[in-house]
Order: structure tokens, then C-alpha cells, then sequence
């Protein structure tokens, strides 16, 4: 079966205040292992529990580049393909951990036209299922207008 491609997001649909769609994550034992080899990360506290308990660790600890790739996933989705992520940063405040459910979200802060293009500015972040902001950012993308010429 096919993916289906999100509808297109254009500039006019998008408010100052209004919340990104939320994306869900679990990271699994699986995906933190493989994670750690495509990356080259050879940091045991990604894949190894037995070593990450002995390192004070409470389980097997996600990634921080993993986060920040999700919180583009986040971005990218909510854009459509005519939309482009311009801009982007994030940092690691808190630790995540395997088979913990993250919630990436974003608010819309600005929005202005510039040289045709729709650019909006956003607050984006990864919680944890308890609230706590593990990971806060901002996004800049361009949308499309509705109506170019006018």
C-alpha cells in the first residue's frame, strides 16, 4: 500500500497561536541500536541496559540527534512537500529513555511575507509522557501562497 502524502499546508491556513500537529514517538530497544550504528555512535548507554544501569542511568538512553530528527519529522510533516524547513535548532535539556512515549509538538509565533514567500516562525519541543519539556527549539519554513500573484 502507498503512503499517503499529507495535504499541502499553505501560508493563509496558518495563525499566529495555532498548534503544530502533534507527533508520537516510542523509541524501541531496536530502533536506539540501529540509530547507534548508522550513526557510528558507539556510546554503550544507547543500546547496552546492563552498562547504562551500571552508569546510574534508569534505561537505555535515546539519543539527542534522534530527538532533534524527530522534531524535523515534525516540521516536515506539517509542511507538505511544497513547504521547505529553512531553519532549525534544538537542545537536549533532559535525558529520554527506550519504550518511553515522546510527544513532539509546535506552535506557530510569527508569520510574515518576504520576497513572495510565506515564512512562519515556530516554537517546536519533545515532551515526555509526564509534561516535561526534554527538548525545546524553533523552526522557520516558507509555504506557499494561495494566491502568488495577488
Amino acid at each position: 500500500m502507498a503512503a499517503v502524502a499529507n495535504p499541502q499546508l499553505y501560508f493563509e491556513d496558518v495563525e499566529e497561536g495555532s498548534a503544530v500537529p502533534s507527533l508520537e514517538k516510542t523509541p524501541s530497544n531496536t530502533l536506539l541500536f540501529l540509530y547507534s550504528a548508522v550513526t557510528w555512535n558507539p556510546q554503550r548507554i544507547h543500546f547496552d541496559r546492563d552498562f547504562t544501569l551500571q552508569e546510574g542511568y534508569r534505561e537505555v538512553v535515546v539519543h539527542g540527534p534522534l530527538r532533534g530528527a524527530f522534531l524535523s519529522q515534525l516540521m516536515t510533516n506539517w509542511i507538505g512537500e511544497g513547504g521547505t524547513l529553512k531553519k532549525m535548532s534544538y537542545a537536549n535539556r533532559d535525558i529520554a529513555y527506550v519504550n518511553e512515549l515522546l510527544a513532539c509538538k509546535g506552535t506557530v509565533t510569527r508569520k510574515w511575507i518576504e520576497n513572495g514567500l510565506g515564512h512562519v516562525e515556530c516554537d517546536i519541543w519533545v515532551e515526555n509522557g509526564h509534561g516535561n519539556v526534554l527538548t525545546p527549539g524553533t523552526a522557520t519554513v516558507t509555504l506557499p501562497l494561495r494566491n502568488p500573484a495577488a
